[in-house]
């Protein structure tokens, strides 16, 4: 992404300081000395063990105070008008892809944020869509665009959106969750069944590697998915997810799938043959989940749902996200702890290796898709909730 790097940058909070240097009122004792990251192997697995950064540490990498680029506006031009985003990719010329499920099209914005072109359209023909969920840069200047549960599985496109080849796979072995991997192969989830509790279900999900023809090359799993609750309303029968769920986060990362269950510390990554690659793990403290956590979430979601007999885990996840930006480093979104202070988001980053480097905080209101070298991607609500799709520029100093 060229953007440009002259608008004004602002550290995102005040203190922005590297990992092992000392920081306000949560300074590591100094008469210790600050513990390292250890890389080791270990049957072949590369493995980083992580000390934690400071409380209130920030690396000194700088996120503009604005976006360069913001896409969306609640009136005009039909393409600007946006309903239902559920994905965005930018593509090898820069340009940026964004999936708008209820269009059921991928618009195409030039690095301005100029709208330049319209793929699919909703349908049953090639380069159409019945239920769009994403978008992706494939490979060479080729873009992936996959569905919701559809037997149709990828759609690959040229870069003027010809449609060309589908990957296919059985419908009833693809969730939504659909990740393109950076060696031309996709990964692929579904689940197998459930273990049940009184009223508690939890799924059980297998994660497949899938070569470039939509063949599965490996499987991964089964790991504990999302949990469910069951419960009573006017004689109807309604699962929902229970509070501080936990579930499994993956990841493209160089060129191995992350496919990490959130409920320790640790995120493992694995080659296209299932063959386990790197770990990296962090120290973690788990945090018990207590029904005092839980009334601080109702209220600051305005929840209104107040049934005390529904199940809650006995912690909270360890971590809520894993981004791999476009220089290998690993972004981990930390779990944010309900009364914890205002809403943000705050990150841990790893460098190529899996060595921990220290916090980053993005924009609290925003939704992130993509991390350049230079770049954020990602989307906003603006007021009467227009979608907003925006380019932060990011630039990074240091590790």
């Amino acid at each position: 992404m060229k953007q440009s790097m002259n608008s004004r940058f602002h550290v995102v909070r005040a203190a922005a300081v590297l990992f092992g240097a000392t920081s306000g009122g949560s300074d590591p004792d100094p008469g210790s000395p600050t513990p390292t990251p250890r890389l080791h192997d270990s049957a072949g697995v590369r493995i980083a063990e992580n000390p934690r950064p400071p409380a209130g540490s920030r690396l000194g990498w700088e996120i503009g105070p604005e976006p360069d680029v913001n896409i969306g506006s609640a009136d005009g031009q039909d393409p600007y008008l946006f309903h239902r985003v559920w994905d965005m990719a930018t593509l090898s010329d820069g340009r940026i892809a964004v999936a708008d499920a209820r269009a059921q099209e991928v618009r195409v914005f030039d690095t301005a944020g100029v709208h330049v072109a319209t793929w699919g359209g909703e349908g049953e023909g090639p380069g159409e869509f019945r239920s769009l969920r994403g978008v992706a840069r494939w490979r060479g200047d080729s873009v992936a665009a996959w569905e919701f549960h559809s037997d149709r599985g990828v759609s690959i496109f040229d870069s003027a959106g010809k449609p060309g080849r589908i990957l296919r796979f059985p419908a009833e072995r693809s969730r939504e969750d659909i990740l393109v991997l950076r060696v031309a192969a996709i990964l692929t989830s579904h689940d197998v069944g459930s273990g049940r509790g009184p009223a508690l279900q939890t799924r059980q999900m297998v994660y497949d590697i899938r070569d470039d023809g939509g063949n599965v090359t490996a499987s991964l799993g089964p790991y504990p998915g999302y949990e469910m609750f069951e419960r009573q309303r006017m004689g109807t029968t309604v699962w929902s997810s229970i509070p501080f769920t936990r579930s499994v986060r993956a990841a493209a990362w160089h060129d191995l799938a992350v496919v990490s269950p959130n409920h320790t510390y640790e995120i493992r990554a694995y080659g296209t043959d299932g063959v386990l690659g790197r770990i990296v793990r962090m120290d973690h403290t788990p945090v018990p989940a207590t029904r005092s956590l839980l009334a601080l979430q109702r209220k600051e979601s305005g929840d209104e749902d107040r049934d005390d007999d529904i199940p809650i885990p006995e912690t909270l996840p360890a971590f809520d996200r894993v981004v791999a930006d476009a220089v290998n480093h690993l972004w981990v979104r930390e779990y944010r702890v309900p009364g914890s202070g205002a809403p943000r988001q705050l990150w841990t980053v790893f460098g190529p290796e899996g060595r921990v480097l220290g916090h980053v905080e993005t924009p609290p209101e925003l939704s992130v898709f993509e991390i350049g070298a230079d770049y954020i991607l990602g989307l906003a609500t603006a007021d009467l909730g227009v979608q907003q799709v925006q380019v932060w520029p990011l630039r990074r100093e240091g590790p």
